[in-house]
């Protein structure tokens, strides 16, 4: 009897030892490798100052090199202080973000001056642990309501905004991007000698970019990206492919919303491989740490059921 249970035993062990290694095992093929970089959008500024360990560890664990952190919410000084310390000590990246769509605008480039502005004064007057390591800038004039009927004048503005812009930030010594819709190469650069795609010329001007190419398959991702990747491997510039895992109000098929975070991670598995032969490509960048958090934490209890 005691040799029955003895054996019994034995083979509950290994059934529990067999079940552990095949959720390890299931872990790795759904997971992004070890060697994709991530970057993510945090919008809601004041989570740094209650949730920094939470999102500090959440970056490390989704192997996240950058965070594009919005400026703003009345959130103080000290505490991008402690967020960007904390973050610096995990081998992590934190980029100040800000724009809006009016900031293409000529009348308007003055509240871009004052952010730049603000991140000079910032950084001088803190620790190298505590700085910005760079600048974003979102900056969406299509959604303005007069786009369609002036595209040509504002696309000229919104170039010679980003001109100054970029001139700033390389006096200040500082790495600056662009959040980028992926069809800029259907529109060309107002007033040039010789017909410049806005995409190229956003590469050639920023230290990278980061392009929404918000679909919710990797072959329609790839191929929302392409040209700009293209571009960023003849200038030798990093690229960031943005996809989307918010609602979004633009129809199906734009955003991972609805997907499972399998069916997620799988379809950046096949991205990666997609876009190997980039040397532009810079890693995925999620829109944005909440819903993808959402989805992670919606996961792993769906594992332990």
């Amino acid at each position: 009897m005691k040799i029955r249970n003895l054996k019994a035993g034995r083979k509950r062990q290994l059934f529990i030892l067999g079940g552990g290694i095949m959720l390890f095992l299931l872990l790795l093929v759904i997971r992004p490798s070890a060697s994709e970089a991530k970057a993510t959008w945090l919008w809601n500024t004041k989570l740094i100052q209650q949730h920094s360990e939470d999102i500090i560890a959440f970056a490390k664990k989704q192997r996240v090199k950058i965070i594009f952190l919005q400026i703003g919410g009345n959130v103080k000084e000290e505490s991008y202080r402690n967020f960007i310390r904390e973050a610096f000590s995990a081998g992590l990246e934190v980029h100040a973000l800000n724009g809006k769509p009016e900031w293409a605008l000529r009348d308007h480039r003055r509240e871009a001056d004052v952010f730049l502005d603000w991140v000079k004064e910032y950084n001088t007057a803190s620790q190298p642990e505590e700085r910005f390591a760079g600048v974003q800038f979102d900056v969406e004039p299509y959604l303005l309501d007069n786009w369609e009927k002036r595209q040509a004048s504002i696309v000229k503005e919104w170039v010679e905004n980003a001109q100054s812009w970029t001139r700033k930030a390389k006096e200040m010594d500082l790495e600056i991007g662009a959040a980028v819709p992926f069809w800029l190469d259907d529109l060309d650069v107002p007033g040039a000698d010789r017909e410049i795609p806005l995409n190229r010329w956003m590469i050639e001007k920023f230290d990278y970019v980061a392009i929404m190419a918000y679909r919710d398959e990797a072959d329609r991702i790839y191929t929302a990206a392409k040209a700009t990747l293209e571009e960023g491997d003849r200038h030798k510039k990093p690229v960031w492919i943005g996809v989307e895992l918010g609602e979004s109000k633009e129809g199906p098929g734009v955003s991972f919303h609805e997907r499972s975070f399998t069916f997620l991670t799988g379809e950046i598995t096949k991205l990666v491989r997609l876009v190997k032969g980039h040397s532009s490509f810079a890693g995925i960048a999620i829109h944005s740490y909440e819903p993808w958090r959402d989805k992670l934490v919606k996961w792993e209890q769906s594992l332990k059921k």
